[in-house]
């Protein structure tokens, strides 16, 4: 999975993702270079404005997930060299996998669970792969995803953006899908 994360990433090219350099192999470990973006992850931007007991303003909060669509949008209508679409789907949009940089940069990190029609290696049916508050109902279900599913979550992390609240919030994760299925 890590090679086929590697070899999935170098493909995009979007100045809202984050981008792979090199992949190789050093001493029987696979390793891959990305891009440095400094910067914070959505996550601990909300986390500091939550203990400040502030409010990302909306224009910022549009702007990170205008940007991160289009990164995402890039990646669910990418193209092998063959012309077949590749049918990217991120499966783990989250305030932890968008970076926003000290310049204004916005990128989406982290292919590494992403579902593409040409993967060598494929998970196991049944298994659920992502961070549960920002599943769509169909991810939940463990039934077959498309792009909507990324654009679900990224929904989830606009309302978090805007609210500093968390939308899904569960004392199980049982009782956290079930909310987001109901």
């Amino acid at each position: 999975m890590f090679i086929d994360e590697a070899r999935l990433s170098a493909q995009l090219h979007h100045q809202h993702i984050a981008q792979v350099y090199d992949i190789g192999q050093e001493g029987g470990a696979y390793y891959f270079a990305m891009e440095y973006v400094h910067g914070e992850n959505v996550r601990e931007l909300l986390h500091r404005v939550a203990i400040a007991q502030a409010r990302v303003p909306l224009e910022h909060a549009l702007t990170i997930v205008t940007a991160a669509a289009a990164g995402l949008h890039y990646a669910h209508d990418k193209r092998g060299s063959d012309r077949r679409p590749l049918d990217i789907v991120h499966r783990d949009v989250s305030p932890s996998n968008i970076i926003v940089a000290f310049d204004g940069a916005v990128k989406v990190v982290d292919f590494g669970i992403a579902k593409a029609a040409l993967r060598m290696t494929e998970t196991r049916s049944g298994t659920l792969k992502g961070k549960i508050a920002y599943m769509s109902p169909e991810q939940c279900r463990s039934e077959p995803l498309d792009r909507r599913s990324d654009v679900f979550a990224l929904g989830i992390v606009l309302y978090e953006l805007s609210t500093v609240t968390r939308l899904f919030k569960g004392d199980s994760d049982y009782v956290t899908m079930n909310k987001i299925v109901t």
